[in-house]
């Protein structure tokens, strides 16, 4: 899977040779993870790169965790998590523009808690889409404030969501 992951991140660093755009975002989320009805709460910050052209984008995502949340005395904390996504854009109206990206992401979460209940690290590997609304910064063209929802996960009773409020600038 990660041989996968680093031939498609290297596809995008080839695909930068005929970029209209280079854009890098930084962004603080608000992370959902819900699990038999319940939903745990950690907040994360996530950092973004991709490369444009004609409304088209290739983007990675590294998100990480600022805190953890608990449900049932068990703590859920993302350790991490990366994407590659594949972002369709819209022509930019008014200053604003939309975003809808598709692609797979790579979940870590660990779950702590009392010794009668479940430890441990778990992988969730999968399918990820989004969307995203953003608007330039008047005097500052290059400069977007973003405001996105992100599926990083949804399958067997677990999904893992995040409200994205970040920048992104382009090159």
């Amino acid at each position: 899977m990660n041989k996968t992951f680093l031939t498609l991140f290297l596809s995008i660093l080839s695909y930068h040779c005929q970029a209209d755009s280079t854009y890098f975002g930084i962004d603080y989320v608000l992370t959902n993870i819900e699990v038999a009805d319940e939903i745990a709460k950690p907040n994360a910050s996530v950092i973004r790169a991709g490369v444009s052209n004609n409304n088209m984008a290739f983007e990675i995502q590294y998100l990480l965790t600022n805190d953890t949340d608990n449900i049932y005395r068990m703590e859920f904390d993302i350790e991490r998590s990366v994407g590659l996504y594949f972002v369709m854009q819209s022509d930019i109206e008014n200053g604003f523009g939309l975003d809808i990206s598709l692609g797979y992401a790579m979940t870590d979460m660990t779950v702590s808690g009392p010794e009668e209940t479940y430890n441990g690290e778990d992988h969730y590997n999968g399918f990820s889409w989004g969307v995203a609304i953003h608007q330039q910064i008047p005097y500052l063209k290059q400069t977007n404030i973003r405001l996105a929802y992100q599926s990083l996960y949804k399958k067997s009773g677990i999904e893992i969501t995040g409200i994205y409020l970040g920048l992104t600038y382009e090159f």
